[in-house]
């Protein structure tokens, strides 16, 4: 590629009228897909910013999921409004007076697209790829279409990409899964079903194709796959999971990969997982905090994303080949950060530092414990956790909770300011009164008063450094892609424990950051219900292991410990 040199003095903005219109898509077996065409009001052609999911393409950002009380909070406070905006999508406005042309599709069996509805699928990545080639080949079109989305438009990003259509140029998943099993539905093999049953409801059935009302329940119903149901019905990832979601080493175009450190149980993993896997030359991580769609919005933002596409789409020398690969914030609590660039991710230079648990004295400590000991805690055998997953509540943390039901293991103060940056693991040996255990896990910072200092975060303003979860029965780990930082979970099958034997579980604590000022100590938090600051992001179905009463067992060959990316 031989982009234009810009002079300095010269703007890339064109500052366009904007016209729009809804054009019918056809796919590839006759059918047809609605979409809302945004376009400079002149003649020629434009390169394309292009979205598609099931969230109506005609419906206003202040209007999606109305049972979500955070939605109207997010539009009062978001720097970019409008009448064309929508949630999660690229504002038309902004972008066309800069010289782009957007799509916004409605996907099969949603807003005006007729056909059977049915989500993360395979079929999408189908219907995907065709509108992308379409698109590609309109007269108002440069033949470059780049994506451009958040979230659910993000994971659809990663899918369509794996399928390489040609007119793809770049794309730019902002807070998007890659892989809907291990980050989305079953985060450490355990069914997140709080946020699933909420979001099917209201930010998808709500929207299903249905002209004029004229559909019943029972047709509307035989015109859609049942995704929660599928969820439930395909507890291990499969065939079923692995056909719908990305595969990473077909990847190749040009990605710009933004994450969230505090999105712990929804979409951290996948922007790390998918910068690090895919197979492309030219790819960018860019790690923000805060809200799950401000950063998306603010002029920083929107400056990231058009220094990306004005290079990859127009041809225009933005200079961010000139930039460093990563662009992390560095969280300091709350909403406290400061930016920093850096070449890689992991860190080359991360000091990978244990901290030992101690049942005896209930320190996390770079010393291994002097003698064998044991802790216990309960199970969740009257279901308590199961009633915290009201929408949008967050069950507060407190350090003097007496909770049998939890176990928690501190540092000694920290005489120095320290950087914990990147993936963190928790190996634990544990025993369980029944065939299986599920464990959930928070590591919390908490300062010389002894209160958690919370970060601002995508779903909650008190949010952890980070939490991890394991089903153990699901502990079976692929050799080749584990790393001595992070295990990789095959999630393909079940083996169940014999009451009473210790097990080695290696635990996946999510991706995280966090300045720990002088004085303030790390706490682990280890029990068997969801904790504190996970809002929506909750696990209480039915086949959730409620019983087991587990054994935590440290020193000698009991080496259980907290492995940390520590940055000098």
């Amino acid at each position: 590629m031989n982009p234009l040199p810009i002079d300095i003095n010269e703007r890339s903005n064109h500052f366009y009228e904007l016209t729009w219109k809804e054009v019918q898509i056809p796919m590839r077996d006759g059918n047809y897909l609605a979409a809302n065409l945004y376009q400079p009001n002149v003649d020629g052609s434009f390169p394309v910013i292009m979205t598609m999911c099931p969230y109506g393409k005609d419906l206003h950002f202040s209007q999606f999921a109305p049972a979500n009380p955070t939605i109207a909070i997010e539009y009062t406070h978001s720097q970019d409004k409008g009448p064309l905006i929508s949630w999660e999508t690229p504002n038309p406005e902004f972008w066309v007076p800069q010289g782009y042309t957007v799509l916004r599709v409605d996907e099969r069996g949603i807003g005006n697209s007729p056909g059977k509805l049915d989500i993360l699928s395979n079929a999408l990545k189908k219907d995907y790829y065709d509108a992308i080639e379409w698109a590609g080949t309109q007269p108002w079109s440069n033949g470059k279409i780049g994506l451009l989305g958040i979230s659910y438009l993000a994971m659809s990003q990663w899918a369509v990409a794996s399928e390489q259509p040609p007119h793809l140029a770049c794309i730019i998943p902002w807070e998007g899964t890659v892989d809907y099993y291990a980050e989305f539905c079953y985060p450490g093999g355990i069914q997140a079903n709080g946020f699933l049953s909420f979001w099917w409801k209201n930010g998808v059935l709500a929207h299903q194709y249905n002209p004029d009302g004229r559909f019943s329940e029972e047709q509307l119903q035989a015109n859609r796959a049942d995704f929660p149901e599928m969820v439930k019905n395909n507890p291990l990832r499969d065939q079923s999971w692995t056909n719908r979601f990305s595969d990473l080493n077909k990847v190749e175009v040009p990605l710009l990969s933004a994450s969230n450190w505090f999105s712990a149980g929804m979409h951290t993993r996948g922007n790390f997982l998918g910068f690090q896997n895919a197979v492309s030359e030219h790819k960018w991580l860019e790690v923000h905090i805060g809200s799950h769609v401000g950063a998306f919005y603010t002029a920083q933002g929107r400056e990231l994303q058009k220094k990306f596409l004005d290079y990859w789409l127009k041809g225009l020398d933005t200079g961010i080949m000139r930039e460093p690969k990563v662009k992390l914030a560095i969280p300091r609590g709350g909403n406290n950060y400061t930016w920093r660039y850096e070449n890689e991710y992991p860190l080359k230079r991360t000091q990978w530092t244990r901290f030992y648990l101690d049942a005896s004295s209930n320190l996390l400590s770079q010393e291994p414990p002097q003698a064998k000991a044991q802790l216990c805690y309960e199970g969740d055998k009257e279901c308590e956790s199961k009633h915290w997953s009201k929408p949008f509540m967050v069950k507060e943390f407190s350090r003097e909770e007496n909770n049998s039901k939890r176990v928690l293991f501190e540092t000694d103060p920290f005489d120095n300011e320290t950087e914990i940056l990147g993936p963190i693991k928790l190996r634990l040996w544990a025993s369980s009164t029944t065939d299986d255990m599920d464990i959930f896990v928070s590591l919390r910072n908490i300062d010389s008063l002894g209160n958690e200092v919370v970060n601002s975060g995508a779903l909650t303003e008190k949010f952890p450094i980070s939490q991890g979860w394991l089903r153990a029965s699901l502990r079976k780990t692929d050799d080749e892609l584990s790393t001595e930082y992070k295990p990789y979970y095959t999630f393909d099958e079940v083996q169940k424990l014999v009451p009473g034997e210790v097990y080695c579980l290696d635990i996946e604590i999510w991706d995280s950051a966090i300045v720990v000022a002088i004085g303030n100590r790390l706490l682990l938090e280890i029990g068997s219900q969801n904790q504190s600051g996970c809002a929506l992001l909750t696990q209480t179905g039915d086949d959730r292991v409620w019983d087991a009463d587990i054994t935590l067992y440290t020193g000698d060959e009991f080496d259980s410990y907290l492995l940390l990316p520590i940055i000098p």
